[in-house]
């Protein structure tokens, strides 16, 4: 009787063990720490769901184009945007893009994130006040909007975002 409660116990233990290892590889186990402010940017997260990763495929929008005078044809292309519910900010990679490094004011109207930031460059031949993207969080549909002159508001790309739940490595 004594042998069989020893051997009972030494499975008990390790199955424990196996399953605190599998804990430990796990994926989800633990949201990762925050470098806090002082950290570099975009440098983690502090708590599980406050930052949504994105992977969206664009194309330039014909109207925007045209409005703009961009001449030639821009291929789409995937990029990645990340919104951060707690920092309220967001960005997306690109070439005429609210960036990592200098991200946007995030706003929520109705099921769309909104972010914006101001701006003063000339670019297409006129001055360009303010960039601004949507994504609307129930069809993943994704616009960028630039300001112009006079407050026109030109849409210049378009596209489909994607939550990327597991990155693939």
């Amino acid at each position: 009787m004594k042998n069989l409660f020893i051997g009972i116990l030494i499975g008990i233990l390790a199955m424990a063990g196996i399953y605190g290892i599998s804990l430990l590889f796990s994926s989800e186990a633990a949201p990762q720490a925050s470098a806090g402010p002082g950290g570099p940017a975009g440098a983690g997260v502090t708590r599980a769901g406050t930052v949504v990763d994105m992977i969206c495929e664009l194309h330039l929008d014909l109207d925007g184009q045209k409005t703009l005078g961009i001449q030639g044809n821009e291929p789409p292309r995937i990029t990645l945007a990340q919104i951060d519910l707690e920092q309220k900010s967001g960005w997306y990679q690109g070439k005429i893009s609210i960036s990592e490094s200098r991200g946007g004011s995030l706003t929520l109207q109705g099921n769309k994130f909104v972010v914006t930031r101001p701006a003063m460059f000339q670019r297409f031949g006129t001055s360009i006040s303010q960039e601004a993207f949507t994504i609307d969080r129930s069809s993943g549909e994704f616009e960028q909007s630039l300001t112009v002159e006079g407050g026109k508001v030109v849409p210049l790309i378009r596209g489909t975002c994607a939550r990327v739940i597991k990155p693939p490595f």
